[in-house]
């Protein structure tokens, strides 16, 4: 099924209630503990505890959980193994801690990127295990075996109790980005000459989502084989998001002066257009459309051929009184930097819509020959 496919009622109640969901379920994750820890009582067992706490609390989605679970199991037997390796080899006290202090400067100085968590757990593991250097190798093992344990009952229950799907958390952040973007440039296009509406709370909505979307990468990797074959592809969506707000910052900054209304408007005619792509593009990803909307063929050609018109006709000077004034050179440069503008505008709209009509056709598994940017024939 698309990722861009209406979604369940399930699936849609548990999005909009995921906070009191992620509670939910941190609970039962911990009930589950509790009650091994009731019938068998192995030792050091608070190390399970602290782990389903670690893992599920900053992390509500499926994908983040069993990444974050992972990165916990491999750092958790990396450094108990050498931990242990000390404590049954080493009797020197001042031996071991100097083994210790230098394995865990070697993984400060080796963590970074990606797996930077599981160099940190590794890192602590090793001081948890060793601890004073006075005790046998039971007492690591045993904590070493709570903490996998821990691992488990949370990627479990992240799995099957209430699953919160980062693809839906990233397919609503990118619906709130585009539609908050399809808003400003319609409020700007209808808004009067020299207006003083300010758009900034609503751009920087969409660049809170687009950031929210990059946090979500990984977690799409895991829950999606579709999606982590088109990792690139995610990061340059984002990009091209964050273009496409750039270029609607600037749009308040164009002043005009009364008599160049006829002009601006012929050009915002030719722009308005744009905003209702985005908004049919913001519906089908929030998947209130079936089907993916198209663009005409060669959107930005066209469009800038019909900018091209309109700006013509607007400063078109008879030979009457073809002398240019002093006042002319800037507005002319004023409506050429505008219909520029647009123009810039057109072809973000169209990259956008390239990425998504290739996520689409790669869950639909279409060949990769028809994959046409999402434009109409």
């Amino acid at each position: 099924m698309s990722v861009f496919a209406p979604a369940t009622p399930f699936a849609d109640f548990i999005y909009r209630h995921f906070r009191s969901v992620h509670a939910l379920k941190l609970g039962l994750a911990l009930l589950v503990a509790v009650t091994i820890n009731a019938i068998w009582a192995p030792p050091h067992f608070i190390w399970s505890m602290v782990t389903i706490v670690v893992i599920m609390m900053s992390l509500p989605q499926v994908g983040g959980a069993i990444e974050k679970s992972l990165q916990r199991a491999i750092g958790t037997c990396l450094g108990s193994a050498y931990g242990v390796m000390l404590v049954a080899t080493v009797d020197s006290y001042w031996l071991i801690m100097s083994l210790l202090i230098l394995a865990v400067s070697l993984i400060c100085f080796i963590s970074a990127g990606r797996y930077s968590y599981a160099y940190l757990v590794s890192g602590f593991t090793i001081i948890i295990v060793v601890g004073d250097a006075n005790h046998d190798t039971s007492e690591a093992l045993w904590r070493t075996a709570n903490i996998l344990s821990g691992c488990v009952i949370a990627i479990l229950v992240s799995l099957f109790i209430f699953p919160i799907k980062a693809k839906q958390d990233w397919r609503s952040q990118l619906t709130h980005a585009i539609d908050n973007m399809a808003e400003v440039l319609a409020q700007h296009l209808k808004a009067p000459a020299n207006h003083d509406l300010d758009f900034r709370a609503k751009l920087e909505a969409a660049m809170k989502a687009v950031l929210t979307q990059k946090k979500l990468f990984f977690s799409l990797e895991w829950e999606s084989k579709t999606l982590k074959k088109h990792k690139v592809l995610l990061s340059q969506l984002a990009n091209k998001q964050v273009r496409l707000i750039t270029l609607l910052e600037l749009l308040p900054l164009t002043r005009w002066q009364e008599e160049d209304k006829d002009a601006y408007l012929q050009i915002n005619a030719v722009a308005s257009e744009l905003a209702f792509y985005l908004q049919q593009l913001a519906e089908f990803v929030a998947g209130k459309a079936q089907q993916l909307p198209t663009l005409p063929e060669c959107l930005e050609q066209e469009l800038q051929h019909r900018l091209q018109l309109a700006l013509a006709s607007a400063t078109s000077i008879t030979d009457s009184n073809a002398a240019t004034t002093d006042s002319e050179v800037p507005q002319g440069f004023a409506l050429t930097g505008y219909s520029w503008l647009i123009y810039q505008l057109a072809i973000a709209v169209e990259a956008l819509y390239e990425d998504i009509a290739i996520i689409e056709i790669a869950y639909n598994k279409q060949p990769a020959s028809q994959i046409t940017s999402g434009k109409a024939d």
